[in-house]
Order: structure tokens, then C-alpha cells, then sequence
């Protein structure tokens, strides 16, 4: 059987038996792709550097019709990333991005998806301190848009009314987007503002250039509308990347 090679990032790695591991790869060609890599264990340099999580390159394997698990022949990184290891929120948010798409990818192509998680992973590298919280939020939720589940923001979930500049509504999880204040009138999500509305599309776009206020806020709300839509169990990763976001009392609006 001839290798293939497909653009691929590696997403999550497990030690097996003394010399091997298993090796998880989101890849543009083929979706999600588990191979095994024989002898890696024992490798030092730079050939056992660059099989570090969130790098990017050129995956080579052995891909079997039918099987979960194939056989790895060579891996060119192109892209270690290794800032992100030196950073533990920038480690959180690409860590939240890499089980948001273990948990939801499947073995079919999806380049969108592939570029998204690519470029996502590349801003959270050069984002500074301030920059982090919104550089994962914004990929979090530009993935969850590639999987085809973006929010609706600009009109009423329920009755299709334009929001007002100043309206505040709910945030309906379960039909996906934002009840207009008349609407809203006893239900249960979370009040949703102006600012905090215009602080989501401009995450969905990636054009928050500025520091984002109440990103823990932030997080619950994405959080809430991935379990309804996406994953129905708790994703460890935003756990972790909830407690080290800034904490801050005041109400979103």
C-alpha cells in the first residue's frame, strides 16, 4: 500500500508500550487521523522535538480503509509552535481548540475547519498577555462556526425583529441565537448587551483588536452553546481555561 501525505496538525499524543506512541492528528484531507509512530520514544533531536503538540506540517502514513488506528511513516514539521508551551493561557486556549475538534471532527475533509484551527493556533502564538482571552475565544467560536453552528446575533432567534443598538436580550442556547428584550420575557439564559453582542461578532470575525471585557462571561456563553449544539459533555479544557481568565464582578452588558 503506497503512503499518503496530507498538511496535518498534531492535536493530542499517548505514550505506548516503551518505544511508541499513538498520535492524533487533525488533518486537511482527511479529517481527524490516529496513527501509530514506532519507535519515536526512543529518538532525540530534533526528530523528537518537532512531534510536539500544535506543530504543523506534513503528515506521511499508511491509511487503511475501515480502520481507526493507521501507521505513521514520517512527520515534516513545518510549524512547531512552541511559544504556546512556554505560556499556560495561550496552552489553555490551544488546548480548549484541540478537543473542541477532537470531540466533534470526523474522518471527512473539511479544509475550512483545518484552516480555521490553523490560523486560530497561529494568532494565539503571537498574542501577548492582554491578547490571549480573546485570541481563544475568538478561535473557540470560529470553529464552532466552521462546524456550521454560528449564533444569531443581529435579530430576534424567535421572531426575526433587528435588535435595537441599545436592546438587551437573552441568550436562547437551545435555538441558537439572542431573544429580543420583548421576547425574553421569562426566559432563563443570560442577559446578552449591546457591547457584549458586538464583542462576539467581532470574535466570530476575528477582528477584536482590542482587549476583551468579561471573558469569563464570554467563555460560559460559548461554553453553553457548544453543549447544546456540538458537545453534549463538559470539555475539560474549558474548565481549565475558565479558571485562568481574568476574573472581573461587574454584569456584561
Amino acid at each position: 500500500m503506497a503512503p499518503v501525505s496530507t498538511p496535518a496538525v498534531l492535536l493530542r499524543a499517548h505514550d505506548y508500550g516503551d518505544t511508541s506512541r499513538i498520535l492524533r492528528f487533525y488533518t486537511r484531507d482527511h479529517g481527524l487521523v490516529s496513527v501509530m509512530a514506532r519507535g519515536v520514544r526512543g529518538r532525540s533531536g530534533k526528530g523528537a522535538t518537532t512531534l510536539s503538540t500544535f506543530a504543523s506540517g506534513d503528515l506521511t502514513a499508511y491509511l487503511k480503509q475501515d480502520r481507526d488506528l493507521h501507521t505513521m511513516k514520517d512527520f515534516g514539521c513545518t510549524n512547531l509552535r512552541a511559544p504556546l508551551g512556554q505560556d499556560v493561557l495561550r496552552f489553555a486556549g490551544a488546548a480548549a481548540l484541540s478537543e473542541l475538534v477532537l470531540a466533534h471532527a470526523d474522518q471527512e475533509a473539511h479544509p475550512e475547519l483545518f484552516e480555521g484551527l490553523e490560523s486560530s493556533l497561529d494568532v494565539l502564538v503571537v498574542s501577548d498577555a492582554a491578547g490571549a482571552p480573546a485570541a481563544a475565544l475568538s478561535g473557540l467560536w470560529r470553529i464552532t462556526e466552521a462546524f456550521g453552528f454560528a449564533p444569531q446575533l443581529d435579530s430576534c432567534v424567535r421572531c426575526d425583529t433587528l435588535l435595537g443598538g441599545e436592546e438587551v436580550g437573552r441568550f436562547d442556547f437551545e435555538a441558537g441565537g439572542v431573544r429580543c428584550a420583548e421576547c425574553a420575557e421569562g426566559a432563563a439564559g443570560p442577559r446578552l448587551g449591546p457591547g457584549a453582542r458586538r464583542q462576539v461578532l467581532a470574535l466570530l470575525a476575528g477582528t477584536l483588536d482590542t482587549e476583551i471585557t468579561h471573558a469569563r462571561r464570554h467563555l460560559r456563553v460559548l461554553s453553553d452553546f457548544v453543549a447544546y449544539h456540538l458537545v453534549p459533555r463538559p470539555l475539560k479544557s474549558f474548565h481549565f481555561l475558565d479558571g485562568l481568565l481574568p476574573q472581573e464582578e461587574v454584569q456584561a452588558t
